[in-house]
């Protein structure tokens, strides 16, 4: 049948697509000549992060990748009992395909607006700055808020249990990475950085500002 081989075709391609360029933003943010061992990129996600969250969003990544491959190339190995069979399946599929692709534009988006910054562990860089252009003027975990929405999509096109449990538990993992980030940034930028928290929401742009609780001095 056309539309089965259609969408595990297109799971496979939107995954690797998403990927890529979120790999292409991390590697162009990397200073020229930078190589770290396997020891020392372990010291770094763990110096602000829990280990076991940090163990967590490794085994979660993974599981994502085995899961979509196999749902892709290998659906035969995939438990029945885990495939949802629901009535006009291919409609909610295809929902899911057209959510992919606009997510593979909103990495895009948050990729170009964060520039050097692009990190896979937290980090502040050296000449860190606070980035409040483009989707970072509304919201202030915009990457976070694609990948919700991309695993979403993923999720109507696979139909699946098993990665409903994968994206749920990255689910954890992100919500705790967010409120680390979040004290990062204000010990590294204090009053600047509680300013932009009272005008912005964390994934959805606030139905109202915050009236300020401070003065500070712009620059």
């Amino acid at each position: 049948m056309f539309e089965p081989l259609f969408f595990q075709f297109a799971v496979l391609m939107l995954f690797i697509v998403f990927m890529v360029i979120r790999g292409y933003y991390g590697r162009k943010a990397r200073p020229p000549g930078q190589k770290r061992t396997r020891k020392e990129r372990w010291t770094d996600q763990v110096k602000y992060e829990s280990k076991w969250l940090v163990i967590l969003r490794i085994v979660v990544v993974y599981a994502m990748i085995v899961f979509i491959v196999i749902w892709s190339l290998f659906p035969f190995l995939i438990p029945p009992v885990t495939q949802l069979i629901l009535v006009n399946l291919a409609w909610i599929q295809w929902i899911g395909v057209v959510i992919c692709i606009a997510m593979i534009f909103g990495i895009t988006c948050v990729g170009i607006h964060l520039g050097r910054q692009v990190s896979g562990t937290l980090e502040i860089k050296e000449g860190h700055t606070l980035i409040t252009s483009g989707p970072y003027k509304y919201i202030r975990h915009p990457m976070y808020l694609v990948y919700f929405i991309f695993n979403l999509g993923l999720f109507l096109i696979c139909l699946n249990i098993i990665l409903l449990v994968i994206i749920l538990l990255g689910l954890i993992v992100v919500t705790s990475r967010m409120r680390v980030e979040e004290e990062m940034m204000i010990e590294q930028f204090g009053d600047e950085y509680r300013d932009y928290m009272e005008r912005t929401g964390r994934l959805f742009p606030p139905l109202r500002r915050k009236k300020k609780t401070h003065n500070k001095t712009r620059t």
